[in-house]
């Protein structure tokens, strides 16, 4: 009896082990089939960041959220759960999202809140920015990072055009009281406002005020109406194949220039008191003005750095100072193709039968159905101009465009003071 116990002992003592061992199989089992989906998912999750793995391009949105799961995860199993092939994978992508943040955090932080550049700002940073851009991939990413750097290199270089020149004027004031022109007081005031420092600002705020109160006090508008009728005058009678310089006031820089303006603009039928006239053989841009039956050089002319406006007769539309929102139409089928949106929304831009407006184009040619200012900051301070079927701009700064024309920033905020809304753009 005792040896039948004992084999009943050991069968029992069989049945646990085997149920052990069993268990132990299903838990290995089940940790192994966990273990696995755990990593196809990790796997998937982190190729989902990119738009195209072999070329490591990472997309716009991340999902950050997933990624801080994954980093957790390596974390707590300590290697145990997540494989090192997907650790790896997850450290390089770690990597590239770190370095986008940086360079992201970097650009904004050149920025003194929303229309300021800090005081720090210089080439060597810009510069610097502008080769760390190169390595984001991603696209609308970089055309994002490169307007928000495009801002700062616009504000820090009209910034810098308006401390020379108005540092100019204000010696040249405190020396000779005399010294002080319409023209300089216009000037410095246009200057001014485009200061985008807070310390310049801060810095030229009195000056600027100082020589508009002492011109207000000085010069009565019928002087200035006076003086600019004589001179006027004086070059209606002098001989047009001599060059001719007022003694006070620079009206005339050369009339050899007005003098082929002026064949021009007659051979095109041009009658309006004024226009701006581009001349492609000789660089120059000059707002003409129709004197004594003749088209003159208001104030000397312009040259051109850059232009790929096409010949032909356009209008001016508008000076533009471009908030964010503001955006042009430009869906050729549309009625209102040119027109100019300031503030654009959603509604507003349906109640103009524009839909589908999202884009992040920078080229003004290329984008529709509107062409949005935030996207080309080197426009957001221009002349735009239209013909009907095309649009285009005079601005400084920036890329290169077709229907583009390039002049220096001094030169833009000069011609912005001259010129006005609907008078003729003619290239010759």
């Amino acid at each position: 009896m005792k040896d039948k116990k004992d084999l009943r002992g050991s069968k029992d003592y069989m049945v646990i082990g085997a149920a052990v061992v069993g268990i132990i199989t299903a838990v290995i089992f089940f940790v192994m089939l966990s273990r696995g989906v755990v990593n196809a998912v990790v796997t998937s999750k982190i190729s989902s960041q990119y738009q195209d793995k072999e070329l490591e391009v990472l997309k716009t949105d991340l999902d950050y959220h997933s990624l801080n799961a994954i980093g957790k995860l390596i974390d707590v199993s300590d290697g145990y759960v997540v494989t090192a092939d997907n650790v790896k994978k997850y450290n390089e992508l770690e990597q590239y999202v770190n370095a986008r943040k940086q360079r992201s955090a970097e650009i904004n932080s050149l920025y003194d809140g929303k229309n300021d550049y800090r005081n720090d700002v210089n080439d060597d940073k810009i510069n610097e920015l502008d080769k760390k851009l190169l390595k984001e991939k991603n696209q609308d990413v970089y055309q994002k990072l490169r307007n928000k750097l495009d801002t700062i290199q616009i504000w820090y270089e009209q910034t810098r055009d308006a401390d020379k020149y108005i540092s100019k004027v204000w010696d040249a004031f405190n020396e000779d009281n005399a010294s002080l022109s319409f023209k300089k007081v216009s000037m410095s005031s246009t200057y001014y406002k485009l200061i985008k420092n807070k310390s310049v600002k801060k810095q030229w705020t009195e000056a600027v005020n100082k020589m508009r109160d002492y011109y207000a006090s000085h010069q009565g508008e019928s002087t200035q109406v006076e003086a600019a009728k004589q001179e006027l005058e004086e070059l209606r009678n002098s001989p047009l194949t001599e060059k001719y310089t007022p003694a006070q006031v620079d009206i005339v820089s050369s009339l050899d220039f007005s003098s082929d303006a002026e064949d021009a603009l007659t051979a095109a039928g041009l009658t309006g008191k004024y226009v701006l006239y581009y001349d492609s053989s000789s660089n120059n841009l000059a707002l003409m003005t129709k004197a004594g039956g003749k088209y003159v050089a208001q104030d000397g002319y312009i040259s051109v750095s850059n232009s790929q406006v096409s010949k032909g007769k356009y209008t001016i539309k508008r000076l533009v100072s471009a908030g964010s929102s503001d955006a042009i139409i430009t869906d050729n089928s549309s009625s209102n193709f040119g027109q100019y949106v300031s503030g654009a929304t959603t509604d507003s831009l349906s109640d103009l039968n524009v839909t589908d407006a999202d884009n992040t184009t920078a080229d003004f040619n290329s984008a529709t159905p509107v062409f949005w200012f935030k996207n080309n900051s080197a426009l957001t301070n221009s002349i735009y101009f239209s013909s009907g079927s095309t649009i285009g701009f005079i601005y400084s700064g920036g890329s290169s465009y077709n229907n583009g024309m390039q002049v220096s920033s001094s030169d833009l905020s000069n011609l912005k003071s001259e010129v006005s809304t609907g008078i003729t753009f003619y290239v010759n």
